[in-house]
């Protein structure tokens, strides 16, 4: 990944001005903080707080410990209403929604099962839009709940990668997600925020750091509760440099690496970059992909969080910020650069670093190369709508869509097998996007048959195949994407495997006489699992998927009386490709 040299940036400084105004306003919002208890009985524990870095999101909760099983009673945290029940494969799973009379609403996810009541009127729901996957919005009439009042119990359903209670307050009205600690949710916490390593980058073709134009790291010296760096970590600098952190913050009695509150860095004793994770937008949660290094992300895991705002960062998260929090070393005298991280209760670490600034800039092969890059290859600004058409490839980024502007590069490889175009190399996917881009690529000698069954693939580095979709239309496949990377049209012929879980077979007919589901392993080799319909005796019936296991299982209730059944499922992919399976069982 080649970095854009800040003075190919022009909005960047015509911007500072208003950025700096409108990032210095300070939080008017009293919340309040005895209106809600905690939505378990146990002493509450976080696997996960609050703006903690996600894949391609900031958290917007707490991941409250359910002692790593499911079941546990989940409660109303205050007087109100269920006002959503969403029910899924992916992300929260079975969720609950609970307005309140003081203008917020508590989220509940991942559940396991809902209260009776509540239920009840899901399962109605389900069976009205022979649907297991339901999003429906309630009126205040239809279920009002009291502060303390089981509502579920805790689960590992939808994304959730082992069991645990999501837990959200939003506004009610703007929908945005607020920390939980504003409103008096207090966590034993006597452990300081702990740090991994600073980054430094070049922010302009000029600018060095030790004589180099490229990103420095550093890993402090932690001893007795404090940080500290050795002698030989002095910066020589010049130029436009941005600093990052990479760090965590944890609990009394936990090892996980949840997220750090707030972030400060000061140069000279001036703040110069401050953010807090007070709340966010659901819309501007990816931009934590700006927010972070994300090519270290890609190909390292780490986590580094940048104290400067690229061009394109609308995530707002930040309450004060100079310059974009870009520093200038521009005169021959030392600078003391510092980093305070708090966790919400207060715990306090720093982090000063000496710079000794220099005059005078010393340019490194680097930038030559940067030039010649730039000489290349297309330069896209990520304000403005950019476009790449050849022959055989069409790309359309909408404004905003990228975090900076970029040097694109493109290049084109030979046809892989059981592929029916090159193989387009666009960017990289170290590169990340905000919003889709739009991809059309020609296939080339795709016979009439299969041009349902067509599809875009991306490869990532290892190979693996992922599906994008697409549309075919006059000899083009076109799909939208979030992700840079390699791309080819290929196809979809194979139908998902389903297989019954067996139970005890007597004649060839399966008896369920004292099982409580049906259980089938149901799996798709590209485009996924699109749809399923499950019927007894030709009717429709409630098959729960748990795409995590592979699996589709029904459980059965009173409906089904004792004797002989026939069991039906259709399960189909993303491009119709279609299986059936049917059998006889005794209840």
């Amino acid at each position: 990944m080649v970095y854009l040299p800040l003075h190919m940036q022009k909005p960047f400084f015509l911007l500072n001005f208003l950025f700096t105004l409108y990032f210095t306003l300070p939080a008017q919002t009293n919340y309040p903080k005895n209106d809600f208890r905690s939505p378990v009985d146990t002493t509450m524990s976080l696997a996960g707080n609050f703006g903690e870095i996600r894949p391609n999101h900031f958290h917007a909760g707490f991941d409250i410990r359910t002692n790593n099983r499911e079941g546990m009673p989940i409660y109303a945290a205050a007087d109100g209403y269920v006002s959503r029940i969403k029910v899924s494969a992916v992300g929260y799973g079975k969720a609950l929604y609970i307005a309140h009379p003081n203008g917020y609403t508590t989220v509940y996810g991942h559940l396991l099962n809902f209260d009776n009541d509540i239920q009840t009127l899901a399962n109605k729901i389900q069976y009205l839009k022979e649907s297991f996957e339901i999003d429906t919005i309630l009126s205040p009439v239809v279920l009002t709940v009291k502060k303390g009042e089981l509502i579920g119990l805790s689960g590992n359903t939808g994304g959730s990668q082992g069991p645990h209670l999501h837990f959200e307050i939003r506004d009610s009205n703007s929908e945005m997600p607020i920390n939980p600690y504003y409103f008096g949710y207090l966590i034993a916490d006597t452990v300081k925020p702990m740090i991994s390593q600073i980054v430094i980058y070049p922010l302009t073709e000029s600018a060095s750091i030790n004589g180099k134009n490229s990103p420095k790291k550093i890993s402090p010296i932690y001893k007795k509760g404090n940080y500290s760096f050795l002698k030989s970590d002095t910066i020589t600098a010049n130029g436009t440099l941005g600093f990052a952190i990479e760090c965590y913050d944890t609990e009394t009695k936990s090892t996980n690496k949840n997220s750090v509150f707030s972030i400060e860095l000061q140069s000279g004793g001036k703040r110069i970059y401050y953010q807090e994770f007070e709340k966010f937008t659901f819309e501007n949660a990816r931009y934590v992909n700006a927010h972070i290094d994300y090519e270290s992300k890609q190909k390292y895991g780490s986590k580094i969080q940048k104290c400067f705002v690229t061009k394109n960062n609308q995530s707002g998260i930040f309450k004060d910020v100079i310059d974009r929090g870009a520093i200038q070393f521009n005169d021959d005298s030392i600078h003391w650069i510092r980093f305070i991280l708090k966790d919400y209760i207060g715990n306090t670490t720093e982090l000063t670093l000496k710079v000794k600034g220099r005059s005078k800039p010393i340019f490194s092969k680097i930038s030559k190369e940067i030039k010649k890059d730039a000489a290349d290859h297309k330069m896209m600004d990520c304000l403005k709508e950019n476009k790449f058409n050849t022959a055989d490839l069409r790309i359309t980024i909408p404004a905003a869509a990228m975090y900076d502007d970029v040097i694109f590069n493109y290049s084109k490889k030979g046809k892989m097998p059981g592929n029916y175009s090159p193989l387009h190399e666009l960017m990289d996917d170290e590169t990340p996007l905000q919003k889709y881009i739009s991809i059309g690529l020609k296939a080339i000698e795709l016979p009439d048959s299969l041009q349902s069954k067509s599809c875009i693939v991306s490869y990532n580095k290892k190979g693996r195949k992922n599906y994008e979709g697409g549309t075919f239309s006059e000899g083009w496949l076109s799909t939208q994407t979030k992700t840079f990377g390699r791309f080819s049209v290929s196809i979809d012929t194979i139908a998902p495997k389903i297989k019954v879980i067996s139970k005890q077979i007597k004649d060839k007919t399966t008896d369920y006489s004292k099982s409580k589901t049906i259980e089938i392993l149901a799996s798709d080799n590209l485009s996924g699992i699109r749809k399923y319909r499950a019927t007894i005796d030709g009717k429709w019936v409630l098959c729960e998927y748990e795409f995590k296991k592979n699996l589709l299982f029904y459980t059965f209730d009173q409906s089904i009386s004792k004797g002989e059944h026939l069991f039906q499922i259709e399960v189909s992919d993303d491009r119709q490709n279609t299986s059936t399976l049917s059998f006889v069982f005794i209840r």
